[in-house]
């Protein structure tokens, strides 16, 4: 490098060296006061947005919260966060478990249900089928009718009388008061059923109802007593 270089690079570095630096004010732009003296960015910029305030205002919010409650912020700028208490989130915690559980609970009982209707097996018998299951004994019928039907009007011979208003509370009955109130021995859930009443409106009900309680042999004799009664007129008009 040659001599005429080396001194303009040396006549360079005197004049930076002895010029006077800028304020720092003049290349970075004037400081917020609220970060040189409190250090919190967050303070600053609200000064710096919303215009001069009286210090008496922005000490009263930094230290106690902004008017209408709040989370008071603390040293940085930063804001607490509240802190729910651990017994309150154990409380709310065992109250959605126990909602939780019993709403399973109640699907398991739907389900249930809907498994007792879905699998039970019932159909209708003829006249000819209820008499031949009568006959072998290997059947309980019971007749929904009321019991001033039975008196005044007759009954199926075998039948048991319990009123379809009765079959729930009966069906669910111990089977020392079953035998106390009808005279019979009470069926078990694996029995086979057979309903009946007058022309088959509230022996289906009865039906349903015992079906909704676990029985899964029951049948149903749509004709009812009315039908009967023709056929058995008819029998033994023939017979004579």
């Amino acid at each position: 490098m040659g001599k005429g270089c080396m001194q303009l690079l040396l006549d360079e570095k005197g004049k930076k060296r002895n010029s006077p630096q800028e304020p720092l004010e003049a290349t970075q732009g004037p400081v917020p006061s609220a970060i040189t003296s409190r250090g919190s960015p967050r303070l600053g910029q609200r000064l710096a947005e919303g215009g001069a305030q009286e210090p008496g205002a922005v000490a009263g919010r930094t230290s106690g919260g902004e008017a209408g409650g709040g989370s008071d912020p603390e040293p940085g700028g930063r804001e607490r966060e509240m802190v729910v208490p651990g017994p309150l989130l154990g409380s709310a915690r065992r109250a959605i478990l126990g909602s939780a559980q019993s709403v399973l609970w109640g699907l398991k009982s739907i389900k249930g249900s809907c498994h007792n209707f879905c699998t039970a097996v019932f159909k209708d018998v003829t006249y000819k089928e209820l008499k031949s299951l009568l006959n072998s004994r290997q059947i309980t019928l019971i007749d929904v009718r009321e019991r001033w039907e039975i008196v005044e009007y007759g009954k199926i011979p075998g039948s048991v009388n319990i009123p379809l208003d009765e079959v729930g509370e009966a069906l669910q009955m111990n089977p020392k008061d079953f035998k106390e109130k009808y005279n019979e021995v009470k069926p078990s859930k694996s029995d086979s059923l057979v309903f009946s009443c007058l022309a088959g409106v509230r022996s289906k009900k009865a039906v349903d109802t015992a079906v909704s309680l676990g029985f899964n042999s029951v049948q149903h004799y749509a004709g009812g007593w009315k039908e009967w009664a023709t056929y058995e007129f008819s029998e033994k008009k023939k017979g004579n």
